[in-house]
């Protein structure tokens, strides 16, 4: 031998066994950590395409610019990409659903594609040419064709109601293309159509013509500082800066929300990268602790050999440096080839969970698009393979240093004199009857030796607390929740003659009914003192405002305020006892002031001849209260119980229905009642909003999806760490299982004690990564919410890893002791390893 370094080879080869459970788990470990940064980046490119698809590829949009202002905007060199598009008017559909109109300028169209998928012709390019959504023209009646004309009365108005006047006109236009219904926009009730570029030039006065301009910023650190800058340079009111939330959250850009002030973050998916961190730390816990328990084993079996080096002149560096490197060819070999495996898994499960369903559920064109976008996002990521190397190598190292600490100290007369260390401890034990010796005999083993038991288990642990942490935190790598949330699946709206409250009644106990949420409204001018005509106040109010009455049933109510107000305001509210209410926003308009009404939350205010407690007070943009899609009317709100409105008003119609419907109801059926309360009441409309949950899901589903090929992967994985660890742990013990033949025990028995020992690893396990699990779900869960939370316990996720863990424990406990077991009881005593 030329030099003690070659030892740490030959121990590699004559060791075969051992050298390869620790290759595996070296390769796993690797594997895992490559496949998580691969797929955290097809992931992130995955989640941007959904926020593009509900929102557009923009950052923001300004609005309301003159040609001056889009200028600046647009030379600006800190936007990177700037495009204008006009509003040139719109009108209602019915009392939910208004058809806006905008002409996009020069490439500025790309940034919407999910409103730009064509059924049917092209898209606008002249002007006075038009594409419409396919609801649109049912909606309009239309029954022509592509290439007729369609008349349409419009209107266009300046934002904020600041316009005395609005420019209302009627054009004619020709259809060039059908687009496909986007229902994304029911929740706003807006239908978005296109006409061509140089119609809003054709059909607006000048003073009517401004722009919008979409803009992405190239410093997205600095993004909200680059928008309150603007907005003063500018000279923008706060309502004219849109901001593009699902966006901006997929790229984790944090911006001040346009409502209630409130900074908005990326918490969805910076929560995902916390979980993947994680959860690798767990895998590499879990392959360290498999290296750990082998090297430690292994470094007991050669004491003597260690001692024996150490007589004849070894220093310690040199025994440990002979274990390390041990690991350090171990780590060569099983590093390049864990970082390829985890590339192509990633790259390969995910292609395939692609595979698996339609491109239209994850709003892409075709297959080839999403194929394209993981190739692109999947390749080239060479920062997270190196890492995924270094990091092995770290935890391998540091799971062999206590093995190698331990080779270093061994003193050569300890180690040759053989079992000087041996301790026996016999404690005094009640005797009692054994009814199951296999049984019995395993748990004494467990006790036996309670360091590479419990060793055993954790890595056991740690596969299992992987599985149920990513299952509970899949839901939060979505940007769907950035989406307005709508009150029930349908709302149903008659702001003329309204609903009797017996019409609720008997929509409330149709058998396809959950509940009904029911608002009422009453809507004042204001006379020359300020005061509303039809209604008696104890306030005044200011130019140009408008006074409005809202009455709300217990289920509106639950739905708006529920959490926003205490259990006592809650009760007060829907008793009558109180109200809520929406202060105007406050304007300037060339030296004008508007919205300068403001009542005080904690106040009392006379309504009617009743005084009403203000238990909320909302100012700003912290919400607004409106029928349908009407918006708001800038003016007081006073919100209070559908108890207490008539008796403020004199009516007790309803203005809206909102009702809910139960999991497995009909919608067919209930249609059809919505038709019939149409017949009965003139002027009604309504609106499902099931496409729009539908379409929402489905852009939902390749997250989902792909979290989930993300889960089963890292299972497997898990499984394949639990069959390491329980097999190192089996085919360490072939001279016990010699000795143990020897002095009688039969292969049935032995493989019952063994199964036995298999049984209570995986249970034992299952029930501390439960915990553990739940509790890392926990961990993040309150994170994301900045409060407590008590997430629902995943019993479904913790029963298969306790179902698996104990199948995988049995499997890899039978198939090595089915070999072992033919051994010859001399061979089996006599085994080196």
């Amino acid at each position: 031998m030329k030099s003690y370094h070659t030892l740490a080879l030959k121990e590699i080869l004559e060791q075969k066994v051992i050298s390869v459970l620790i290759l595996i788990a070296v390769i796993l470990s690797t594997m895992m950590t490559a496949a998580v940064g691969q797929s955290a980046g097809i992931l992130s490119a995955m989640r941007i395409q959904q926020a593009v698809a509900i929102g557009g590829d923009r950052h923001a949009t300004f609005l309301q610019l003159t040609e001056e202002k889009a200028q600046i905007l647009e030379q600006d060199p800190r936007v990177s990409y700037a495009g204008r598009v006009i509003p040139i008017g719109g009108r209602e559909l019915n009392d939910l659903l208004r058809l806006e109109l905008s002409e996009y300028q020069g490439n500025s169209i790309e940034t919407i594609p999910s409103y730009t998928k064509l059924s049917e012709g092209k898209l606008p390019e002249a002007p006075m040419e038009i594409a419409l959504p396919q609801d649109a023209l049912q909606f309009l009646g239309f029954q022509g064709k592509i290439g007729d004309t369609i008349s349409l009365p419009l209107s266009k108005s300046l934002r904020h109601g600041v316009a005395m006047d609005s420019c209302d006109y009627e054009a004619d236009f020709v259809l060039t293309g059908i687009t496909e219904s986007n229902y994304l926009g029911y929740t706003y009730g807006v239908i978005r159509g296109l006409v061509g570029e140089g119609t809003a030039a054709a059909v607006l006065p000048s003073e009517y013509l401004y722009y919008s301009v979409d803009i992405r910023v190239a410093d997205t650190k600095n993004f909200q500082a680059f928008i309150d800058d603007m907005n003063n340079r500018l000279a923008m009111h706060e309502l004219d800066t849109l901001y593009n939330y699902p966006y901006l959250n997929a790229l984790g850009i944090r911006c001040q929300a346009e409502a209630g002030g409130t900074m908005t973050d990326d918490s969805g998916f910076s929560f995902l990268i916390l979980a993947g961190v994680l959860i690798v730390l767990l895998i590499l816990a879990a392959a360290g602790l498999v290296i750990y328990n082998i090297l430690k084993i292994a470094v007991e079996g050669r004491t003597e050999q260690y001692g024996i080096l150490r007589a004849v002149g070894a220093q310690k560096e040199q025994l440990y440096r002979i274990v390390a490197e041990e690991v350090m060819i171990l780590c060569a070999a099983g590093i390049p080839a864990g970082m390829l495996l985890g590339f192509l898994s990633a790259k390969g499960i995910l292609t395939a969970a692609l595979n698996q369903l339609p491109p239209d559920m994850f709003l892409a064109q075709d297959t080839a698009q999403l194929q394209e976008l993981v190739t692109a996002n999947g390749s080239g990521e060479w920062e997270y393979l190196i890492l995924s190397a270094f990091v092995t190598l770290l935890f391998a190292f540091l799971a062999a240093a206590p093995a190698a600490r331990y080779a270093a100290r061994v003193s050569p007369v300890t180690a040759m004199h053989g079992n000087a260390k041996t301790k026996i401890r016999r404690r005094s034990r009640r005797e009692k009857r054994i009814r199951n010796f296999e049984r019995y005999y395993a748990g004494l083993n467990l006790r036996r030796n309670r360091s590479r038991t419990v060793i055993t288990i954790l890595s056991l642990v740690m596969s299992i607390t992987v599985f149920i942490t990513l299952h509970g935190v899949r839901g939060l790598i979505g940007v769907e929740s950035t989406v307005s949330e709508h009150l029930g699946d349908y709302s149903v709206v008659n702001e003329y003659d309204g609903f009797t409250p017996e019409e609720l009644a008997g929509m409330e106990e149709n058998r396809n009914v959950e509940a009904v949420a029911a608002q009422q409204f009453s809507g004042y001018e204001l006379d020359e003192q300020y005061y509303p005509v039809g209604i008696k106040t104890d306030f005044a109010m200011g130019i140009g405002e408008y006074f409005q009455i809202f009455g709300v049933n217990d289920e509106w109510a639950d739905y708006s305020f529920e959490g926003r107000l205490t259990e006592e305001q809650l009760d007060a509210l829907k008793d009558g006892r109180g109200c809520v209410v929406r202060n105007p926003i406050p304007m300037e308009v060339e030296g004008m002031k508007f919205g300068t009404t403001h009542i005080e939350e904690g106040s009392t205010i006379t309504v009617a001849g009743k005084k009403l407690p203000v238990l909320l007070s909302l100012s700003g943009y912290d919400g607004y209260f409106s029928v349908g899609s009407k918006g708001f009317i800038n003016g007081v709100q006073v919100l209070v119980s559908d108890r207490l409105y008539p008796a403020l008003t004199g009516t007790d119609t309803y203005a809206e229905f909102k009702p809910v419907l139960k999991k497995n109801a009909d919608r067919e059926s209930f249609d059809r009642t919505l038709e019939s309360l149409c017949s009965r009441t003139a002027g009604t409309t309504w609106v499902s909003y099931e496409d729009t949950d539908r379409q929402l899901e489905e852009s939902a589903a390749q997250i989902n999806m792909l979290a989930w090929g993300l889960i089963l992967f890292i299972g497997l994985i898990g499984i394949l760490n639990i069959i390491n660890t329980v097999y190192s742990n089996i085919h360490t013990r072939v001279a016990e299982i010699g000795t143990q033949r020897a002095i009688g025990m039969s292969a049935g028995s032995l493989y019952k004690t063994f199964l036995w020992e298999g049984i209570y690893y995986g249970m034992i396990a299952a029930v501390t990564g439960s915990v553990a699990g739940y509790l890392c779900i926990l961990a993040v869960e309150t994170a994301v919410s900045d409060t407590l939370v008590l997430a629902p316990v995943p019993v479904i996720p913790m029963l298969e890893a306790a179902g698996i863990s104990v199948m995988a424990c049995l499997f890899t406990t039978a198939a090595p002791l089915r070999r072992i077991s033919k051994l010859s009881i001399v061979e089996a005593i006599e085994a080196v390893e």
